[in-house]
């Protein structure tokens, strides 16, 4: 397990917050910052490293704010841990006294044993993806005293009262590589020691397989994700599955203080019902806020990146939009702090009339920070901003039609797995992996259903269907000449005129699902391309 740490020394509590940057700037400046990898025994140097240095901290009376970046200076794409959660309950962090009473051990980790009871909730963590090169800046807010959030630690000793915590302990997880490669390859691996066991033998414990529920139920969990090249999701294993390295931040000579009891105090987002007016500064722009992954901005042509990154400002009025923005905002979930990524923001100010009424900080669409530092999550984010920013539609549709295509690939490549171990029968495989294209919407189908179940029928038929292209059962169709064994850049998927079980070459292409005119196409390596001429799509690979 690899351990990355920064320790600071000599940080009062409750001093004024322009001296505390201060001082706190000197340090980081003067000081040394230690970062030490060691994975299987091999040292690296600084230059091949992922690092988390703190650039600020600020303690008051009544707040704690963290802020760190993370630096990922390694050779390969790493995954930071961002959120995990139980049952439906969102956490983006444990907070927890440790057992020498002095640590205040905020955690976001998955990979950990679980200490002092048995966890049997349904918990899993979900990664985002922090290619090389690439620093990520994150702030950790929590209101004082602290209250407990547990979510694997339950031992250790209760103290009575506050307590004050010397030191804060800060620990993030992330994995390193093609984590969700890998993991479909240890799931395959697994699958295959556990079916041919015999039924005899005893399992003394759940195997990564167990944990899982196969790889079919591995895919099904990141299908929802907005985009899957860049978020996954896995559910927590009591480490059978152990890929998650850590990184560490630790705060010396503090007084957090710290109550061994849970908040039952509520508060609520801003209100903003009177509200006539709301002006938003997107930063840097709409283009970076509402389509933050390199991948979707890939999807572009340059004028409309350049279009959309011109674009800064917005200015929402009229009674529904307000009415329906206000009745978003009320529903946040306030859950006595958190962590808040600045990737992207929207600085709000709300009027009534003339009279400035409200002011927050959107963070990626998924959380607000109020002016009194206050903390609300919204599970959904806030889809009336997109709504309300009608020049944003056609890319937000362009971009799911490729997440439809993607998860039609990983189905198709799950099923070819379990035709190569002959788990499944089917009287329409094809010699080369792939289901025969006259049949292959069903095949897929009827593999959705053996390896999931018949009642997610909507969840089963989602990606069959292009959201911008209206009605039909499916809006894609099969290059007959692409197999499992094909160049990686050979079409194997494309988009077509509502249909079923289609298959054909490029005279089904259809440009009239999307408005800019164009349509997707999947290749054989997972790529997916935004087609928008009759000369593009003539130059892919057809055969």
């Amino acid at each position: 397990m690899a351990l990355y740490w920064t320790k600071l020394k000599g940080l009062g509590m409750r001093k004024s917050t322009i001296i505390l940057n201060a001082f706190f700037l000197c340090i980081l400046t003067s000081m040394n910052v230690q970062a030490q990898l060691d994975i299987q025994s091999e040292a690296k140097d600084s230059e091949g490293t992922v690092r988390i240095i703190p650039t600020n901290l600020e303690v008051s009376d009544n707040i704690l704010k963290l802020s760190y970046q993370i630096g990922n200076h390694s050779d390969e794409d790493i995954w930071i841990c961002e959120d995990i959660a139980v049952f439906q309950d969102e956490f983006d962090f444990e907070a927890y006294l440790a057992e020498d009473n002095q640590t205040l051990v905020i955690r976001r980790r998955l990979d950990v044993l679980e200490e002092g009871s048995s966890l049997y909730a349904p918990t899993h963590g979900r990664y985002v993806r922090l290619r090389m090169g690439q620093i990520r800046t994150e702030s950790l807010l929590l209101p004082l005293p602290v209250y407990p959030r547990r979510v694997f630690f339950w031992g250790g000793s209760r103290p009575k009262g506050t307590v004050n915590a010397k030191r804060i302990r800060l620990e993030i997880g992330y994995c390193a590589g093609n984590m969700p490669h890998k993991i479909f390859k240890i799931l395959e691996e697994t699958e295959t020691a556990v079916d041919g066991r015999k039924v005899s033998e005893p399992v003394s414990q759940p195997t990564v397989k167990d944990w899982f529920a196969g790889m079919w139920h591995f895919n099904e969990m990141s299908e929802h994700l907005r985009d899957r090249n860049e978020e996954f999701v896995i559910p927590w294993t009591n480490l059978a599955l152990k890929i998650e390295q850590v990184l560490r931040i630790v705060v010396d000579d503090q007084q957090i203080p710290y109550e061994e009891r849970y908040d039952e105090s509520v508060a609520s987002p801003p209100d903003l019902t009177g509200c006539t007016r709301v002006e938003l500064k997107y930063q840097p722009s709409i283009l970076e806020y509402f389509f933050p992954y390199a991948d979707e901005q890939g999807l572009m042509s340059p004028t409309e990146i350049e279009r959309l990154q011109s674009q800064e400002t917005a200015v929402m009025e009229g009674q529904k939009n307000l009415k329906t923005f206000a009745e978003e905002i009320s529903k946040g979930f306030y859950g006595r702090g958190g962590i808040v990524t600045q990737r992207s923001t929207a600085v709000v100010v709300c009027y009534q009339g003339d009279n400035r009424i409200a002011s927050f900080i959107i963070f990626d669409d998924l959380s607000i920070i109020t002016e009194d530092k206050k903390l609300f999550r919204y599970k959904i984010g806030l889809p009336s901003l997109m709504e309300l920013t009608p020049q944003i539609r056609p890319f937000k549709l362009r971009i799911s039609c490729v997440g439809n295509l993607r998860d039609l690939w990983y189905r198709l490549h799950l099923n070819n797995r379990a035709e190569n171990r002959g788990f499944l029968v089917s009287t329409e495989r094809s010699q080369k992996g792939y289901p025969d294209s006259a049949a292959w919407c069903d095949v897929m189908i009827d593999a959705y259903r053996a390896n999931i179940g018949k009642s997610r029928q909507q969840l089963m038929m989602k990606p069959y269907k292009c959201p911008a292209a209206g009605e039909g059962k499916s809006h894609y169709a099969m290059n007959p000449n692409c197999k499992s064994d094909s160049p990686p850049e050979t079409v194997l998927l494309f988009e077509t005129k509502a249909g079923w079980n289609q298959h054909g070459g490029p005279e089904l292409f259809s440009f009239d699902n999307h408005d800019p005119k164009g349509g997707c196409v999947l290749l054989n390596d997972g790529t997916v391309k935004f087609i928008r001429t009759k000369e593009e799509l003539q130059q892919l690979r057809w055969k």
